[in-house]
């Protein structure tokens, strides 16, 4: 059997994250198995084991990728010319278009977690990492004058990331939740947390969509 070039191990390790994320969603963790994933991302179990040697694993790979989107995102927001607009975009990209199963999977991890160490570990460091990422773009905006927050940055980032997970558990949890109705709402609290000093535009919900 050739063997595969890195960019196709990119790819088989991406296809294996994803069907392992539709799996947990759809089945829950405890009730999917290594073979269902397996099936679902269409490769052998030896296959599978050459990337992840448990569902333990797996989560720490889902973390991982989720952890280094959400961090590009801050990059690029810290760079945005206009503070609110790159905020807007963030609460988009993050919340308000990540698919259904997304929330579900988020509420099933975040359950494990509550019971397992290992897991419990896995995402506590995740989240330590990606509130210390949002602090960082958060305090290089203070010290540019473009935001003004009345909290020290690392509790206005900490309060930023529960609402975020309030989110996401209310769209799992309750059918029928307008995020986007909702969505212009939270993007003004979430700059009056922030201290915006920039003019924002009208957050209405077309900027949303």
């Amino acid at each position: 059997m050739p063997k595969l070039t890195e960019d196709q191990q990119k790819q088989r390790r991406a296809r294996i994250l994803d069907a392992a994320e539709a799996c947990f969603a759809a089945n829950g963790f405890h009730r999917t198995t290594m073979q269902d994933i397996c099936k679902s991302a269409g490769i052998s179990a030896g296959a599978l084991y050459i990337y992840f040697d448990s569902k333990e694993g797996l989560i720490e790979g889902l973390s991982g990728r989720d952890r280094a989107e959400i961090i590009e995102k801050f990059a690029a927001l810290e760079e945005s010319a206009d503070f609110f607009e790159g905020l807007q975009t963030v609460m988009r990209t993050t919340l308000v278009e990540q698919p259904p199963h997304k929330a579900r999977l988020f509420m099933e991890m975040g359950a494990e977690g509550s019971r397992n160490p290992a897991i419990g570990k896995i995402l506590a460091d995740c989240d330590a990492t990606i509130r210390a990422s949002l602090a960082h773009v958060l305090q290089r905006a203070k010290d540019e004058g473009r935001i003004s927050p009345a909290l020290p940055v690392a509790r206005v980032a900490e309060i930023m990331a529960v609402i975020a997970d309030g989110v996401f558990w209310r769209r799992a949890a309750v059918p029928g939740f307008d995020l986007a109705a909702a969505a212009p709402d939270l993007l003004a609290l979430m700059a009056g947390l922030v201290g915006l000093n920039e003019t924002p535009a009208s957050p209405g919900k077309e900027g949303t969509k």
